[in-house]
């Protein structure tokens, strides 16, 4: 009496018959995704978006300081008032006559020399707005790197699943054959055991399979920051890979890289340090006026701070009984400081000249860095380009061995499991080729990022 096959087999039967109806079964084609429509909506990638909100802040701020830069304008008033009458030290008042004063007037102050806080200002934001677009710029190839490995991992994966279940119907008819072959006493218990162990072994993969899709289109999703539902991944990574020149990424990346803008934006600003305290230490804390009038028409100055680097004009005009007084004049007037000896400044000026030279190393540092990451970047894209070539040629062996066993099969010699098997065998070197075709279009993204994206 033949005795029923084990459960477990029996629940992958009915799991295959309802697979099989469901594929059957007439449904609406999913939509495709191409990789270009991948890219298209990087704009709304959380990482993108982060990064391009810094822009703007940052180009607000270098408009702020453009505009500080001009003339400021402010207006400025008092008044006071005296009372009729007047108390004197023994505590008797006295009638006089009240009054009524005031002051009308308005301030200029315009950044004039070189070294002026407002020119400062605007140094610092423009080196703010470089970084911020190096930011910007990164943020967009890291997330279109990272857009193409969820891809091509999902298009990976799609294949992944379609090899699975061929290779899991092979296990099944060997697993067959191998149960018709031990009631017949020609096949061993061990030979079965072992065919349902590939069995499982196949069923395992195919899971597998199925979770990395599924992981690849979560990651794609979070990735975009969007929700793409069940697409299909027809874009595939080009055949022929051509290498850029090595020189000229080596170039890019020492002046283009964002940590090398940002050592560069640190050694400028160490440097503007030095010179705010060689400036402190070299000149006067020197303030210059004129002004003319102190009667009715007013009062107009002008005044020069040569260490702040501003010039600064007022006009005032008084108002009630202040009016009445006083006669126009020319006045002049020029105060200073300086400092003869201070031990404290020449350590200040100590640690600013260290703070340029760390901060020139730094720069050196990043760019020695951005050269070596381009350099071991450029062998791994040789590597895997080389590793293209091999399963290509794996490839091209396993089409022969299809012929070769599609021959036997016609000659009575080879049976249709062998040629079944041989077809496989070329499914998973065609397979093993798109992997190692992914990974060296993947090596060569990530080399052009290292200097700075393509061009």
């Amino acid at each position: 009496m033949t005795r029923p096959p084990p459960p477990r087999l029996l629940t992958l039967a009915l799991l295959l018959g309802a697979a099989h109806a469901q594929t059957t079964a007439p449904s609406a084609a999913p939509p495709d995704l191409t990789l270009e429509q991948a890219y298209a909506q990087l704009a709304q990638a959380p990482s993108v978006t982060r990064a391009a909100l810094s822009v703007q802040v940052a180009q607000q701020n270098l408009q702020a300081a453009r505009a500080a830069l001009g003339l400021t304008v402010s207006v400025s008033g008092s008044a006071s008032y005296a009372g009729p009458t007047s108390t004197a030290s023994d505590g008797t008042s006295a009638a006089v006559s009240s009054s009524l004063s005031g002051t009308a007037g308005a301030n200029v102050s315009l950044g004039l020399l070189p070294w002026s806080s407002s020119q400062g200002s605007l140094r610092a934001s423009e080196r703010s707005l470089a970084l911020a677009q190096a930011n910007l710029r990164d943020a967009n190839l890291s997330t279109r790197l990272n857009v193409a490995q969820a891809y091509f991992s999902a298009a990976l994966a799609t294949q992944d699943i379609t090899l699975a279940g061929r290779t899991l119907e092979l296990r099944q008819r060997q697993l067959t054959v191998a149960q018709a072959q031990q009631v017949a006493g020609n096949a061993t218990a061990e030979t079965v055991l072992n065919a349902q162990s590939a069995v499982q072994t196949a069923t395992s993969s195919l899971t597998q399979a199925q979770s990395s899709l599924d992981s690849a289109r979560r990651t794609l999703d979070a990735t975009l920051g969007t929700t793409l539902g069940g697409v299909t991944f027809s874009t595939r990574p080009d055949d022929t890979l051509t290498l850029p020149d090595l020189s000229a990424l080596v170039a890019r990346a020492r002046t283009g890289s964002s940590e090398v803008i940002s050592a560069q934006n640190a050694l400028a600003s160490a440097q503007e340090a030095l010179e705010d305290d060689q400036r402190d230490a070299r000149l006067p804390d020197l303030t210059a006026s004129v002004g003319y009038g102190g009667g009715t028409a007013g009062t107009v100055s002008a005044t020069l701070n040569v260490k702040q680097g501003t010039l600064g004009s007022s006009y005032s005009l008084p108002l009630g009984d202040r009016a009445s007084t006083g006669g126009n004049r020319l006045t002049a007037s020029v105060s200073g400081s300086y400092v003869v000896y201070s031990p404290a400044q020449q350590a200040a000026l100590s640690a600013a000249q260290a703070g340029v030279t760390q901060a020139g190393l730094s720069l050196t540092v990043a760019q020695q860095n951005a050269e070596l990451d381009v350099r071991s970047r450029y062998v791994t894209v040789q590597t895997n380009l080389n590793a293209v070539q091999t399963r290509a040629a794996q490839v091209q062996a396993a089409q022969l061995a299809v012929q070769t066993a599609q021959a036997r099969l016609d000659a009575g010699t080879g049976t249709a499991d062998d040629l079944a098997a041989a077809t496989l065998s070329l499914a998973q070197a065609e397979r093993d080729l798109l992997s190692a075709r992914i990974t060296a279009q993947l090596s060569l993204t990530q080399l052009l990022n290292a200097a700075g994206g393509p061009q």
